[in-house]
């Protein structure tokens, strides 16, 4: 059964997303300050688009565990998503190779995406509550150590790598454990709302249906979205030059 309000949600995470993206490539280009969006209130806005991708991922992954054929298509989407890490790093260290892209949120999801798909062979939920407990306490410690830079992904590292996308296991990881955890009762409440909630009688009908369409595509927005606004930036500075 697709749970449409999911979907609703999913894309209004995408949705902020591409905005936030866009007044980011306003600085980049130097439209803007671009220090004005990596700290402060967007910077806060950013980290909440983050974890509101994680968890609804989390739901997303846990829901997906009870249809058929789940294993198969998880390794054909794990497979998918890891061809695109692999594209994201080797486009971005050809741009910059002083701060490409090694462990974004996609990576950081491919990565979650292993984990969660081993821990729901158990599917307890008293094992994601502790996972998600565990993960929280230590990521609020900050606890950090002199490690190599090849393993800053773990979060652990003194020096934060200059990146343009980092996504490190730690604090991150505890907002997956989390959507693990909630992922029954909010599966439960969604499908009920899903029932008695009827999209195309609704005044705000297209509104919601251009959300749906977001979540549905999230993946595709993702990889194309940045690609088309920095093509657009290019054609403008061009042309106004």
């Amino acid at each position: 059964m697709r749970i449409h309000l999911l979907d609703v949600l999913r894309g209004v995470s995408v949705f902020a997303m591409v905005v936030y993206h866009f007044f980011w490539d306003l600085g980049y280009f130097q439209f803007i300050e671009l220090e004005n969006m990596t700290r402060g209130l967007p910077l806060v806005f950013a980290q909440c688009i983050g974890a509101s991708f994680i968890i609804i991922s989390a739901i997303s992954l846990r829901l997906a565990s009870l249809s058929n054929n789940f294993s198969v298509k998880f390794l054909k989407r794990l497979l998918a998503l890891l061809f695109i890490c692999l594209l994201i790093t080797s486009i971005t260290f050809f741009i910059d190779k002083k701060s490409f892209i090694f462990f974004g949120i996609l990576h950081f999801l491919a990565t979650c995406s292993i984990l969660g798909f081993l821990f729901l062979k158990i599917n307890k939920n008293y094992l994601f509550l502790t996972l998600f407990a565990c993960s929280f306490v230590l990521s609020i410690n900050e606890i950090t150590f002199d490690l190599p830079i090849y393993f800053s992904w773990l979060g652990f590292n003194r020096e934060v790598p200059l990146t343009n996308d980092f996504y490190p296991l730690f604090p991150w990881v505890s907002y997956y454990f989390f959507g693990l955890w909630v992922s029954e009762p909010v599966r439960v409440y969604l499908i009920n709302k899903n029932r008695s909630y009827d999209f195309d009688n609704t005044k705000l009908a297209f509104f919601y249906k251009g959300l749906q369409f977001l979540g549905r595509n999230s993946l595709t927005v993702y990889i194309l979205h940045q690609p088309i606004f920095f093509s657009l930036f290019l054609i403008f500075i061009r042309i106004s030059s």
